[in-house]
């Protein structure tokens, strides 16, 4: 194994009239270059697998899944 940088995109957010205009895509975007010029070598987010609009949004940038997170409630 050896080391390796990456930046994480904690929260994503967009109005919703704002939706579907390209804004989310510039948002990653500016994070992609900000970890690019960072040194950074992934760009890593997570996201529920309720929501099906963000998991679509995320797919279409290119993020692919790394792991699942279960949960049981008690």
């Amino acid at each position: 194994m050896h080391a390796d940088s990456f930046i994480v995109l904690n929260q994503l957010a967009v109005a919703p009239k704002a939706t579907r205009h390209g804004v989310g895509t510039a948002l990653v975007n500016a994070v992609r270059e900000a970890g690019r010029q960072a040194g950074c070598r992934r760009l890593l987010t997570e996201v529920l697998d309720c929501n099906d609009e963000a998991r679509s949004f995320y797919e279409a940038a290119g993020f692919l899944p790394m792991k699942h997170v279960l949960e049981q409630l008690l």
